[in-house]
């Protein structure tokens, strides 16, 4: 028989004898110190970011082009998802009703544009696409309706 490294006590693993006296032990590391200083407002961070959490909060994210967020900046995939996320958090900021336009379900409902992405130019800013007029919200079933049959 072992003893455990952290409580002694007999063990057949040779480290620890559970879960919780391996995290008790492994997690007594000091925590990283902050090197870094915030782009924006120079706060000290971790040195894995250049932002510090208000300053990211403060949305105080680039405005791109349409073409910097998919060709430059992200893989064309991700780049559609950081407009949808802008265009969520837009969204959620205003003080548009959180509910479904046409009938009202406030469970869940999916912010949609009213003009599409694909219908903007490459060199139209992101600010533009997820401006709050071209913005409503709509539950999943007339978010698919939208999509399907009035652009169809």
């Amino acid at each position: 028989m072992i003893k455990c490294k952290h409580c002694g006590k007999k063990t057949t693993n040779p480290n620890f004898c559970s879960r919780s006296c391996a995290a008790k032990s492994t997690n007594k590391t000091p925590k990283r110190k902050r090197t870094n200083q915030c782009i924006h407002c120079n706060e000290l961070i971790l040195s894995n970011r250049q932002k510090c959490p208000k300053c990211i909060n403060k949305r105080l994210l680039p405005d791109y082009t349409i073409k910097e967020a998919i060709y430059d900046t992200h893989h064309r995939s991700s780049a559609y998802a950081l407009i949808r996320s802008r265009a969520r958090k837009t969204y959620k900021d205003s003080s548009k009703p959180q509910c479904c336009k046409v009938c009202g379900y406030d469970k869940h409902f999916e912010v949609c544009h009213i003009k599409s992405i694909s219908e903007f130019k490459d060199t139209d800013k992101i600010s533009e696409v997820n401006d709050i007029n071209n913005l409503v919200s709509l539950c999943p079933t007339h978010h698919w309706e939208f999509d399907n049959i009035k652009r169809g």
